[in-house]
């Protein structure tokens, strides 16, 4: 029995929607995300940190958009009001659902797949994504307060690069090794 199997982000919709999350809900969230975003490709392909995955940057968002004030229905209520469909996309899909058994796996955050499943008119059960319980995760009123303030400082630390063939922090110039620094004192240390 044939089945077919798609990413949502690209294939079916043309949001980055941890991004978009970003931008909403947190100050110089742009930024934010890109640095997290580049630091990130940093630790899987050019520090190749043992027991680091690419893609972490979602787990790594989470704490913040809790911070400033995400819940798991503020988050479906945003991605249900700013899901861009590609051109066919839902014609294509469900022809494709006539056919075989269809299922969309993602990255993307489940509030988002909810969403998108639902102007989609595909069946939710067809997808897997990522859980996001953001209720299950209560913080106090001191590490909002601090997590606000690292998110500010994130998006002002500098933008990390490297050169082709880096392999690990000795060859980085030195604002993209201070970055890697803080962060990696943020995220692993702190």
């Amino acid at each position: 029995m044939r089945v077919f199997v798609t990413d949502c982000e690209g294939p079916i919709s043309k949001n980055d929607n941890a991004f978009e999350l970003c931008c909403h809900f947190i100050p110089e969230g742009e930024k934010f995300f890109s640095l997290l975003s580049r630091y990130d490709d940093y630790l899987a392909y050019v520090e190749r940190r043992e027991g680091y995955k690419a893609g972490n940057t979602l787990r790594l968002i989470v704490p913040f958009l809790i911070a400033f004030g995400a819940s798991d229905e503020a988050i479906e209520r945003f991605s249900a009001e700013n899901i861009l469909i590609l051109p066919r996309a839902r014609e294509s899909l469900r022809y494709i659902l006539s056919l075989m058994p269809t299922f969309i796996i993602s990255t993307s955050y489940e509030p988002y797949i909810r969403a998108l499943s639902e102007s989609l008119s595909f069946p939710v059960d067809r997808t897997y994504c990522t859980r996001l319980q953001l209720e299950r995760f209560p913080l106090s009123q001191v590490e909002r307060r601090r997590l606000r303030e690292l998110a500010r400082e994130i998006a002002s630390l500098p933008m990390i690069d490297w050169p082709e063939g880096a392999q690990g922090k000795e060859d980085l110039g030195p604002h993209s090794r201070k970055a890697v620094e803080r962060l990696d004192e943020i995220f692993w240390r702190e």
